[in-house]
């Protein structure tokens, strides 16, 4: 019951989630795409499927951010939410199968 649940979840998100392409402004975009990337990837925490470099990703598009080097946090943030999404789908893809570190 929890996975279907959590698979809702997914879909929901993933159609209803923030379009950073709405945002004007690089710093808007920016702003928006860190915060996707940061929702998108604490399903997959929950999911225990997170891969490794989303988090340094998600600090390094926030520290950039921050020294208002748009470009640069927007790229790092759109990679953080690509990995993020593929870690879901990953999980999506192989909930059937036994996984020994679960256990």
């Amino acid at each position: 019951m929890m996975k279907i649940i959590s698979y809702i979840l997914i879909v929901i998100f993933q159609f209803f989630s923030i379009d950073p392409v709405l945002s004007n402004t690089l710093e808007g975009k920016s702003s928006a795409l860190i915060k996707e990337a940061k929702s998108t990837n604490k399903i997959a925490i929950k999911l225990k499927n997170e891969w490794r470099d989303v988090r340094k990703l998600i600090k390094k598009a926030t520290k950039a951010h921050a020294d208002k080097d748009y470009e640069k946090s927007i790229n790092l943030a759109e990679q953080a939410l690509n990995q993020a999404k593929m870690s879901i789908e990953q999980h999506n893809k192989q909930k059937g199968n036994y996984r020994f570190l679960d256990d």
